[in-house]
């Protein structure tokens, strides 16, 4: 078995289209292998790990969809040092109304935060009802619940707390850096019609027996992107905001046993919108529309610009590390620029490009498809096929944090540098934590999460989505190449090479992906309008691809995608141009003659891919179809059938009429008999003897007579 992208892949190919072509037809194939990737039963809506149960070691929590419709239930897994296994599960508390009645579950929002208690993992499970025909999707009667793992290691959840409220946003921040971290809830709404723009902050400090608020403000100035990180030098997390249309950022920091507001204004230029990227080392990154700034800005004092990168367009930013040798990546145009996959350029703080990181070859493929250099089947693929690109949340890769890109693990190396290297390509999944033993387990989900420390409430999982997987770390370190991820099978189809590159030939009647890959793996396949998409059981699955409707006696050209994405994060792109085969292949040839030999040259094509025999002799042909080949001929002409057979077992045939020695028959004939005629003509004349008059003796009779000149030795003169 060879893997898909390996070096034998294409030598497998051309075996099999060798064989196809004497009537062996097997199907084209690449390896799968015994994979560790554990898939966690049902539709997770959300997850996240945590040591639970105080051993060191990290559970994954989780929030599922219970059968009935009414009941969301918290589901733990935990691993023993063999395997993972289910600890429990339990229902979550229903939310209740202002009236104190629970309201029904079938309208409710849920997540899962991950809280630190003096350096003790909490988990704390969310739930609001949602307002019915609110147009802003409001909600109302936030419950907080704590999921716990009880001495007998069953779980539990335990109603914490009532708190109301429509936030969207939750995050758990250390104001005070006191090690207990705080609950922030953010709302941010614009209504449609009259209703205005509403942005609420509130922060909630623990008493040891609940949150309390110890801060909240409405302000329109906190409706932009924000981030929470150390800022200003000073011992616990800021709140920054911003920056507002007029370049106003607003930081929100601990200072006299309370929250207080500063507010600074930097240079924002023409820019039509920006965001807090983060904060490193620091330093406060900003994305300003086509501008990256590096702003400090000290307690009480002016932020200083320390670094600026003009001319970008909407790029993809993110920091990497925290520290003097933190990394800034930035990635231009989010990698939607038609027929470019996408590069990653690396800075330093002060914005001096290091270098840049190319797409992993594992992601490639889906960056061809994403902009738009291979199959247009694309636009009708409804899900996240997209590169992941963030942190590993907990993951340390040779003691350092680990950051993922495009299928590029990226690490700051030291002394201004960086380190890249290939991992898994991360399509359509995104790491959520580090679990089991020594963490090193990586958990992957396939629907959209929160950054670490943050939540937002969800309805349940997007259709298709909310498989959650979890693999080990060192496999997830290694390449796309080296990993046989998963085996595709083509059912009447065979690739063959084509004057622009390879091209797949099928039967007329359409043809058949055979995908084996992991069970929970997603298989999607298009064809000019239609997609079809399955979910990997019992090992494998079967795509069908058909032709389109009409024209049954022509060929007819298409394009088929086949992506496998499958649980540990390996995304597969199979791609081919091809010809839905319904007319027998091409064959064209002529025959000349070896001088002073009784062979003669064969020279022709037929349809690429085809075998091509001539009077029984196999002939050669080259990826364009093109043969020539020396055949036995006898000095009078004979007829020899040259036979092409395409994979697919189409045969078409032309005869062709040989001669060996030398070839007379295009020779001028009535030119050469008058020269032979001639010729012959000039040696009967030398050759034929002549007859000749003699005068007779004096003893004759007078008369002259005829000698024959062949009878006399010697005539003699006469004598007087």
């Amino acid at each position: 078995m060879v893997g898909i992208g390996g070096p034998g892949g294409r030598r497998a190919l051309a075996v099999a289209v060798a064989l196809a072509a004497m009537g062996l037809v097997p199907p084209v194939a690449v390896g799968a292998e015994d994979n560790p990737t554990f898939v966690l039963p049902g539709a997770t809506i959300s997850a996240l790990t945590a040591d639970l149960d105080g051993d060191g070691d990290s559970e994954i929590v989780r929030l599922v969809q219970d059968p009935n419709p009414a009941v969301r239930m918290v589901n733990a897994w935990e691993h023993d040092g063999d395997e993972w296994s289910d600890v429990g599960s339990a229902p979550l508390p229903r939310t209740t109304g202002d009236d104190g009645a629970p309201t029904a579950f079938g309208d409710a929002a849920v997540a899962l935060l991950l809280w630190r208690e003096s350096a003790r993992d909490r988990v704390l499970a969310l739930s609001a009802a949602v307002v019915p025909d609110d147009p802003n999707g409001r909600t109302c009667c936030l419950t907080i619940s704590e999921v716990q793992v009880t001495a007998s290691g069953t779980v539990q959840v335990d109603r914490l707390q009532q708190v109301g409220g429509s936030a969207q946003l939750y995050q758990v921040v250390d104001v005070d850096g006191d090690g207990t971290q705080e609950l922030m809830l953010h709302e941010s709404r614009v209504g449609p019609g009259p209703v205005d723009e509403e942005v609420m902050v509130t922060v909630m400090r623990w008493s040891g027996a609940a949150f309390e608020t110890i801060f909240e403000t409405a302000d329109r100035g906190l409706l932009f992107g924000f981030s929470i990180a150390d800022s200003d030098g000073v011992a616990g997390d800021d709140l920054l905001y911003g920056p507002a249309e007029d370049g106003t950022i607003r930081r929100l920091a601990w200072a006299q046993g309370g929250l207080r507001m500063e507010e600074a204004r930097i240079d924002v230029g023409e820019r039509q919108g920006g965001w807090v990227v983060g904060v490193a080392d620091g330093a406060i990154v900003l994305a300003l529309g086509e501008e990256l700034s590096v702003v400090r800005w000290p307690r009480a004092g002016e932020p200083v610009i320390v670094g600026r990168l003009p001319i970008l367009t909407y790029p993809g930013v993110w920091i990497v590390e925290d520290g003097a040798d933190s990394l800034i990546v930035t990635q231009e145009g989010f990698g939607f620029e038609s027929g470019v996959t996408p590069t990653m350029t690396v800075h330093d703080l002060e914005l001096g490009q290091l270098g840049e990181v190319t797409a992993s070859p594992g992601s490639e493929g889906i960056w061809r498809l994403i902009t738009g250099q291979s199959s247009s089947g694309f636009g009708m693929i409804q899900r996240n096929i997209y590169p992941f690109s963030g942190p590993i949340p907990d993951a340390l890769v040779d003691g350092r944090p680990a950051f993922a890109s495009n299928g590029m693990l990226i690490q700051a190396g030291g002394s201004g540098g960086y380190e890249a290297r290939p991992i898994a390509s991360l399509i359509g999944v995104q790491p959520l934590g580090v679990a089991g033993p020594d963490n090193a387990w990586v958990v992957l989900g396939d629907g959209y999460s929160a950054p670490p420390g943050s939540a937002y409430l969800s309805y349940g999982s997007p259709a298709g989505a909310g498989r959650l997987a979890v693999t080990p770390l060192a496999r997830f370190l290694l390449p796309d190449a080296e990993v046989d991820a998963a085996a595709i099978e083509l059912v009447d189809a065979v690739e063959v090479a084509g004057d622009d590159g390879p091209r797949l030939l099928a039967d007329g009647g359409g043809f058949t992906v055979v995908v084996s890959a992991p069970d929970g793996s997603t298989v999607i396949g298009a064809s000019g309008s239609r997609v079809d998409e399955r979910t990997v059981a019992n090992g494998q699955v079967s795509i069908p691809i058909e032709p389109r409707r009409g024209g049954n006696d022509v060929n007819q050209d298409f394009d088929t995608i086949v992506l496998v994405l499958t649980p540990d994060g390996r995304g597969i792109t199979a791609a081919w141009d091809g010809t839905f085969v319904r007319e027998p292949p091409e064959i064209r040839v002529t025959a000349a003659t070896d001088t002073m030999a009784l062979r003669a040259t064969l020279e022709g094509r037929a349809s690429p891919g085809s075998a091509v025999t001539a009077g029984g002799q196999v002939l050669e042909t080259d990826d364009e179809g093109r043969f020539a080949g020396a055949i036995d001929a006898p000095i009078w002409p004979s007829q020899v059938l040259v036979t092409a057979r395409d994979p697919l077992g189409n045969e078409a045939s032309q005869r062709i009429e040989v001669v060996g020695l030398i070839d007379y028959r295009g020779l001028p004939w009535a030119a050469i008999l008058v020269v032979v005629t001639i010729l012959a003509a000039g040696v009967l004349y030398v050759r034929t003897p002549k007859r000749r008059t003699v005068a007779s003796s004096a003893d004759g009779d007078g008369r002259l007579e005829e000698l024959e000149l062949d009878t006399i030795d010697l005539v003699e003169p006469r004598r007087r």
